[in-house]
């Protein structure tokens, strides 16, 4: 797809990448593009910066190192799938066989290029806060739970399905959207006629119970024991990008430490799979000096900033020259409760939900709203980074010991958190 600087390729791999396939796709991105890789928060890998006459050239690298063989819809698995000591079913023989499936049947060509499947093997690394339109998820029985559009909490239960059924039931609900035309998605089926009408045709294989109880979020970062008594090391992008140098030096070290594969993470995140837990520490302390995100509570991790200017035609500022600064100057007040939402314009691409603040290129500010949203006041980025500090003087002033940072936000209000980051004063 084209941007500020240049085509942008997308990559969805299907199975954890060796490290000399990671390390060659690291060299091409430097050949051919401008070496810049994001890990989106699907955990998906961009590649920036190729051109009309490069990115044939790349096309080819990625076919040749098996990255880029799958037609039909996006297949989002679980990324530690058949690893996952803690996984309740192994199901990459059913994904294998829906690829196949979808693969070969012409019927699918009319679905959208953006309708999604998520197949959980329910272990620690679960997709429960992904967004997809069809799920599929493992419980303690090894039943899988069907669902339609949205995230765990929010998507439309259909019912549940024995694994040797299951790909009927993917088959049958993807032919439904599909019958609907390009356009369609599973949001369309999630009212009460028609996932009536979805669960009555398929009343013969889907059990009518309620779903699964909610899970603690997923935490990608740090160690996950595998199902070979091994470990995969999980860490984050800043920012979520970086550049190809960084990540081949990366898959390097990971290798050292006896890593044998990489696999991107919704969360921005890496997964370096197969050392041994005593190597972790050296990892750890190799990843933390080359600027990947080590630690769960890391302040970098609640700023979000999309590409920005110049990588985007449609930014107004340089999101990523002012997203490290401005994680450093809301470092005590990011708790984990909130997210500041850096956005080069109102499009809001890396992060169209609401955030507790919302800065907007050039100059526009954003309370517990989006980027597109009117603004509830404008100000510079300086004068925006120099108010973080306070909001957190604030806190420790009227309620330090009783209220999260979410909290005081949302009771302050618009007016209330422009006062304070102006420098005004609250009087209780």
């Amino acid at each position: 797809m084209p941007t500020g600087d240049g085509l942008l390729a997308r990559l969805m791999p299907s199975a954890p990448i060796p490290l000399d396939a990671w390390v060659a796709l690291c060299d091409a991105s430097q050949a051919h593009g401008n070496g810049i890789v994001e890990v989106t928060q699907r955990g998906s890998l961009q590649i920036r910066g190729l051109s009309t006459a490069s990115a044939p050239a790349f096309a080819r690298t990625v076919f040749a190192l098996g990255l880029g063989t799958e037609g039909g819809p996006p297949i989002l698995t679980s990324p530690l799938m058949g690893l996952d000591a803690l996984e309740r079913v192994d199901l990459r023989a059913l994904v294998a066989a829906l690829r196949t499936d979808l693969t070969n049947r012409g019927a699918f060509a009319l679905l959208g290029p953006k309708v999604s499947v998520l197949i959980d093997g329910g272990g620690v690394l679960h997709l429960d806060d992904v967004p997809g339109d069809l799920r599929l998820k493992a419980n303690t029985d090894s039943r899988l739970h069907v669902s339609i559009a949205g995230t765990a909490a929010d998507a439309t239960s259909l019912g549940w399905v024995e694994p040797r059924q299951a790909l009927e039931v993917i088959v049958h609900v993807l032919g439904s959207i599909a019958t609907r035309g390009v356009s369609a998605r599973a949001r369309d089926f999630a009212n009460s006629r028609d996932a009536h009408a979805l669960r009555a045709s398929l009343a013969g294989v889907l059990s009518d119970e309620p779903p699964p109880t909610p899970r603690p979020p997923a935490e990608p970062i740090g160690s996950h024991r595998l199902n070979d008594g091994r470990v995969a090391f999980g860490v984050a992008l800043a920012f979520g990008y970086t550049e190809a140098g960084v990540l081949r030096r990366f898959a390097h070290a990971a290798g050292r430490c006896g890593a044998l594969s990489i696999q991107p993470a919704p969360g921005r995140a890496l997964l370096t799979i197969g050392m041994a837990a005593a190597a972790t520490n050296e990892f750890i302390d190799s990843a933390a000096g080359a600027g990947f995100i080590t630690q769960p509570d890391d302040a970098r991790r609640y700023v979000v900033a999309c590409a920005g200017a110049p990588a985007c035609r449609s930014a107004m500022l340089s999101t990523r020259q002012v997203a490290p600064a401005i994680a450093q100057a809301a470092r005590p007040f990011l708790d984990g409760s909130l997210t500041i939402h850096v956005s080069g314009c109102a499009k809001g691409c890396a992060h169209p939900g609401a955030a507790a603040l919302t800065f907007v290129g050039p100059d526009r500010l954003v309370v517990r709203g989006r980027a597109g949203d009117v603004p509830h006041g404008t100000a510079s980025a300086a004068d925006f980074i120099a108010g973080l500090p306070r909001l957190h003087a604030e806190r420790q002033r009227s309620h330090a010991d009783r209220e999260c940072s979410a909290a005081m936000v949302s009771r302050l209000g618009a007016i209330g958190v422009l006062a304070v980051m102006s420098g005004e004063t609250l009087h209780d």
